[in-house]
């Protein structure tokens, strides 16, 4: 470019003109991003995650441990790569992955919440999601042969890429993403270090938010710490906790692979643990005629759910796939008193496991000792956005365009009870201005007629607020 350009930046809007530039007769360039996140100069070391001595320990008495491991996948952390890692680090964080640049993971996931959210539904794109949000704390190496509440995937690179591109989660579109992505000042040199070049597609986003998202570990609990020196630092309580959970809750809440304490695998073949013992994903609760967990996709499997990773439970309220308790008391409480035979009873007695008072609160508090408090302000995993917001202080913070990309019309919704005079702007990729107009309603509707497929910017002007967002049109 020729010209000189000026350059101004406030929270993230980036707005370049042509040092001649007069209105609506000569080009400019105008252009929404995010601000750039912030990265160390040697990447976070994501690949030398070591597991703890005693996840794989042979000795007997690993039955004491309470919380015990079976069958832990060595090779989980293998593939990992601290580029990829960085990447999927700030792929997590990016809102740009949505539909309309509002959502990112991070906003159902959050690392103060172990990757979880404190909701019983996650607010969707159109309607709160169907089950609660689960954590993503160990979900590479525990509990790892199935993936989702319903357990309906086994390969991690598909679980992450599902609500990536569900239509009522992040709802991307892969195609738009590589063109949105490329557009930016950082993602080109970020997928250069990961990938070798810049190219920029599904395969390579997902399989950077794999390594991101599997390089999570919590082992600097209390439990983990103590492990090691026979758990001599354990309080009384804590020590019966381990106990009652050692003898009642163990069979199904193991670490690692499932079922592999006590199920020997046919030489040659390969089953998961919902496969050979089905019995293991009965969670007690009554039968929901809404959700049927595994079995919506085999009905062998009728009311099975996912049993989670217990790593950090103490943070990730409300519990069970749908958020029914709001605290681990409620949990012990059911499963104390309240639990509902069905056709897969066969560990957890009818009625339940009739707890006393002292011994609830003893499950408590051992469960609590696996918590590890230094994942929730690990740098590794934090936001490289920070607390910064690519939307300006005036903005209209409730503004979305909707669907967006389209392909026959789209609709641009805001608060406007007032019915106050806006003004909208529509601007090309290389920033011409193609359309101005004026309206006093909360909607403006976008017809394909006024559009050649590509990408534009929207001004929306009232007063002293004012607001750019993308559209993409098919």
């Amino acid at each position: 470019m020729k010209n000189k350009l000026l350059t101004f930046s406030a929270l993230g809007l980036c707005v370049f003109f042509l040092s001649n530039f007069k209105m609506y007769t000569n080009t400019f360039i105008f252009t929404v991003i995010n601000e750039e996140p912030v990265l160390p100069e040697i990447p976070f070391s994501y690949d030398d995650v070591v597991f703890p001595e005693h996840f794989l320990s042979d000795d007997m008495e690993i039955e004491d441990f309470g919380y015990r491991s079976g069958g832990v996948d060595t090779l989980a952390f293998d593939h990992l790569d601290n580029d990829k890692s960085t990447l999927g680090r700030v792929l997590f964080y990016d809102t740009k992955l949505s539909a309309l640049e509002n959502l990112s993971c991070a906003n159902c996931h959050r690392q103060s919440l172990s990757f979880a959210e404190n909701k019983q539904f996650s607010e969707g794109i159109s309607a709160p999601t169907r089950r609660n949000s689960m954590h993503l704390n160990d979900i590479a190496w525990s509990n790892n042969d199935r993936f989702f509440w319903d357990m309906s995937e086994t390969d991690l690179h598909e679980m992450i890429s599902l609500p990536l591109t569900d239509e009522n989660e992040i709802g991307a579109n892969m195609d738009d993403i590589g063109v949105k992505l490329g557009l930016t000042t950082y993602y080109p040199d970020l997928f250069e270090k990961a990938y070798g070049d810049a190219g920029i597609n599904e395969e390579r986003i997902v399989d950077a938010l794999v390594n991101f998202i599997g390089s999570m570990n919590t082992f600097n609990s209390k439990f983990d710490q103590e492990a090691g020196v026979n758990f001599a630092g354990f309080t009384n309580e804590e020590l019966l906790g381990q106990d009652l959970f050692s003898a009642n809750c163990s069979t199904c809440h193991t670490q690692g692979q499932h079922g592999d304490i006590f199920i020997d695998f046919p030489a040659g073949e390969e089953f998961t643990a919902l496969e050979m013992a089905p019995f293991l994903f009965n969670n007690g609760l009554p039968e929901d005629p809404n959700d049927h967990g595994a079995g919506e996709w085999d009905e062998s499997f009728n009311n099975l759910f996912k049993l989670p990773s217990l790593r950090n439970i103490e943070l990730t309220a409300p519990y069970m796939h749908d958020g029914r308790f709001e605290t681990l008391e409620e949990v012990v409480d059911f499963y104390a008193e309240d639990v509902v035979s069905n056709e897969w009873s066969f560990l957890i007695p009818d009625g339940g496991f009739q707890f006393s008072d002292e011994d609830k609160r003893a499950l408590v508090s051992f469960m609590k000792t696996l918590t590890d408090d230094s994942f929730l302000t690990n740098p590794r995993w934090s936001d490289p956005f920070g607390n910064a917001t690519s939307i300006p202080e005036n903005a209209f913070e409730d503004l979305v365009i909707k669907p967006n990309p389209f392909s026959e019309k789209s609709i641009l919704e805001f608060d406007n009870s007032l019915g106050k005079l806006t003004s909208i702007n529509i601007y090309s990729s290389n920033g011409r201005l193609i359309k101005h107009d004026t309206f006093t309603s909360n909607t403006y509707e976008f017809s394909k007629s006024e559009f050649s497929s590509g990408i534009f910017i929207i001004e929306i002007i009232q007063g002293d607020r004012r607001q750019t967002q993308k559209l993409i049109v098919h």
